[in-house]
């Protein structure tokens, strides 16, 4: 992992990868909050940057792997509260349980203790609107800083053309969620994948009409008597390697059946 400066953000960046399949990791450092936790697997560089920066607190935009894997060291090292959705808790308390391709792309995800999210997230210099925002996962928060027009989105966005979903992901709520965000005053993303957009909103309004439309066609090959998967292999004719690794747990049939 390296860090930089984005202004008032400390930003760390590292990689994961599996069969040449590379996913990049951000965590965002704000005035002593630090923004999700990055997985076991970068256990090494996550935990230097740990100590070598002040972190008072920890908010978890949800419970998946790659984003709380280094929770159970934070508690074990440090003495600061980590937050996560409260329905995402009895998950958190039981040691991560997922398929072998995830173990080695992410590594393990250890047993940790985590506080219920608050509503308001404070530092001495902002104030964060914590916001749910179902879509990758049942339980996901996004974190608002209106004044500085700042959405720190964790798997909501990731990027405009979506191809495959995660087996925990609706389509439906993603859309209901983009909406909502797109009535916020925001101007930059802190993704916790795609790192910084600068054009943010306009990069999730893109995002939802590439949904919409998607939306709208698969609705319109339901109604000539298409089946999921017939609609699938249809729109989405080749197979990702991401699919077969992941034995159909990302798939771009993970759209269709939920949009």
């Amino acid at each position: 992992m390296s860090s930089s400066k984005y202004e008032d953000i400390i930003i760390n960046r590292g990689v994961c990868s599996l069969f040449g399949y590379k996913i990049l990791i951000y965590l965002y450092l704000v005035d002593g909050l630090l923004i999700d936790c990055a997985p076991n697997q970068l256990k090494r560089e996550s935990s230097k940057f740990f100590e070598e920066n002040n972190i008072e607190q920890v908010a978890l935009s949800h419970v998946h792997e790659d984003h709380s894997g280094m929770a159970a060291w934070i508690q074990q090292n440090m003495n600061i509260p980590v937050y996560l959705h409260e329905m995402s808790i009895p998950q958190a308390l039981k040691k991560g349980k997922y398929p072998l391709y995830r173990h080695i792309m992410w590594g393990k995800r250890p047993a940790f203790n985590p506080q219920p999210m608050p509503d308001i997230l404070k530092t001495q210099q902002y104030t964060f609107e914590v916001i749910e925002s179902p879509g990758h996962a049942e339980y996901h928060k996004v974190f608002h800083e209106k004044q500085q027009g700042w959405l720190f989105t964790g798997d909501l966005y990731v990027g405009t053309k979506q191809l495959v979903a995660f087996k925990d992901e609706n389509m439906k709520d993603t859309i209901v969620s983009l909406n909502k965000l797109l009535r916020l005053d925001f101007q930059t993303v802190f993704c916790a994948h795609a790192g910084v957009v600068e054009n943010g909103k306009a990069a999730l309004q893109k995002k939802l009409d590439y949904l919409l439309d998607l939306q709208m066609k698969v609705e319109n090959l339901r109604r000539q008597g298409m089946t999921n998967r017939e609609i699938d292999q249809k729109l989405f004719p080749v197979i990702p390697l991401i699919t077969r690794v992941s034995h159909g747990e990302w798939s771009s049939y993970n759209i269709i059946s939920t949009i």
